[in-house]
C-alpha cells in the first residue's frame, strides 16, 4: 500500500517504521523537524528537552524497545522512583529513563531512513476521487493514499478531515470528541550560575503554578545550567494568552531561582497531556477507506502510550508489522 503518516512524533514514527519494509509510506509533519513533544532546543551552549522530560516502561513490548534504545545508545536511566518538592521521595518506583544526548535524538534516530517530510502542512484529507483511498491536500498539491495514520492531537485530526468533509461514524466521531487535553506554559531559561536543584536535578511541587523543573546540566545533556519550568494545566489555562514576559516572570519567582538567567523562552504546547484517553491502542474508522488514528491520547499517554499506539496502528493496517 501507499501509505501516508500525518505526524512525526513517536506515534507516527513508530507507525512509519513498522510499516516501512513492506510498504510505500510518507510521513509529513508541519513542524521543523521530527519528535512532536519528544522535543529538545539549543540556546547558546544549553541543551534543553522542553517537551517531554523521561519515560518510563510498563509493559513488555516497551521495555524491550527501551533496551533497544540503550543499546544503541540513545537512551540511559536518570533517576529511580517519584520525585517531589525536594528531589526523590521514592526510590522504589520506575526507572525514569532520559535521551542520553537529548529527548528529541530518540525521535530523530526514529526517523532516520524515513522519508519524512517536515515544515509541510497537511490541510486537508478527503476520499479521493474514483477510488478506494484518500487524497491529503499540502499546500498547492496533493499525496495520494490507500491508507492513513492520523497521529496529531485528535482535535487537529477531526479538523483535518473537517476540511475534506469525511464523514466519521457516529460512535467514532463521538469517542473521538470525548478525549480531551490539557495545555501546558514551558519556560526555557539559561542561567549565569547552577540552579541549586537537588538531585536528580528535578523537582515535582506540590502546589503553585509550577507543575514541574529540571536543571538540564544536572540531568546530563548541557553544558550550561539551564532550566525547563512546566506550568500547571490551571496556569496554563489563565496565562495562555499573557505577554512571554509575564509568563517568565511569575514562573521565575515561584521557582525561586537563586541564580540570575541570562537568556529566556517560553513555549506553548495546546496539547500537552491527554487527560482523557480512548480504551484501545487505536481507532480504526468505520466505512471508510484505511484511516487509523493513534497517539499517546490512545489506550495510555506519555512516552510509552505514543510509542505502542502507533505500532498498534500499524499492525492495524498489517498485521505482520511488529
Amino acid at each position: 500500500m501507499r501509505i501516508v503518516v500525518v505526524g512525526a512524533g513517536l506515534a507516527g514514527l513508530a507507525a512509519a517504521r513498522s510499516l516501512n519494509n513492506d510498504h510505500e509510506l510518507v510521513v509529513v509533519d508541519k513542524g521543523r523537524g521530527v519528535g512532536g513533544r519528544m522535543a529538545t532546543r539549543r540556546m547558546g551552549d544549553a541543551t534543553i528537552d522542553h517537551g517531554a522530560q523521561f519515560f518510563t516502561t510498563h509493559t513488555d513490548e516497551f521495555a524491550a524497545v527501551v533496551a533497544g534504545w540503550q543499546e544503541a545508545g540513545l537512551a540511559q536511566p536518570w533517576f529511580r522512583g517519584r520525585l517531589g518538592p525536594l528531589g526523590i521521595v521514592d526510590a522504589d518506583g520506575h526507572t525514569r529513563f532520559r535521551g542520553t544526548e537529548s529527548m528529541n535524538a530518540v525521535a530523530k534516530h526514529l526517523a532516520a531512513g524515513l522519508d519524512v517530510r517536515t515544515g509541510t502542512a497537511a490541510i486537508s484529507i478527503s476520499q479521493a476521487d474514483g477510488s478506494h483511498g484518500w487524497t491529503i491536500a499540502i499546500g498547492d498539491h496533493s499525496l495520494q493514499a490507500e491508507a492513513v495514520v492520523l497521529t496529531p492531537p485528535v482535535p487537529q485530526s477531526l479538523a483535518l478531515l473537517a476540511a475534506g468533509e469525511v464523514a466519521l461514524a457516529t460512535d467514532d466521531l463521538a469517542a473521538l470528541t470525548a478525549l480531551r487535553y490539557e495545555p501546558c506554559l514551558a519556560v526555557l531559561a539559561v542561567l549565569d550560575a547552577p540552579s541549586g536543584l537537588p538531585e536528580p536535578g528535578a523537582v515535582d511541587p506540590e502546589d503553585g503554578p509550577i507543575d514541574w523543573m529540571a536543571d538540564n546540566q544536572r540531568k546530563g545533556i548541557s553544558a550550561s545550567p539551564a532550566v525547563t519550568i512546566h506550568a500547571t494545566a490551571d496556569f496554563s489555562r489563565e496565562h495562555w494568552s499573557s505577554p512571554d514576559e509575564v509568563v517568565v516572570a511569575t514562573l521565575l519567582a515561584a521557582a525561586g531561582l537563586p541564580a540570575a538567567t541570562s537568556v529566556t523562552q517560553v513555549q506553548r504546547w495546546r496539547y500537552a497531556r491527554p487527560v482523557d484517553v480512548h480504551p484501545a491502542r487505536h481507532l480504526l474508522a468505520q466505512g471508510l477507506p484505511p484511516l487509523v488514528f493513534a497517539g499517546d491520547a490512545f489506550g495510555g499517554a506519555k512516552v510509552e502510550g505514543a510509542v505502542l499506539s502507533g505500532r498498534s496502528a500499524a499492525r492495524a493496517l498489517c498485521p505482520k508489522s511488529a
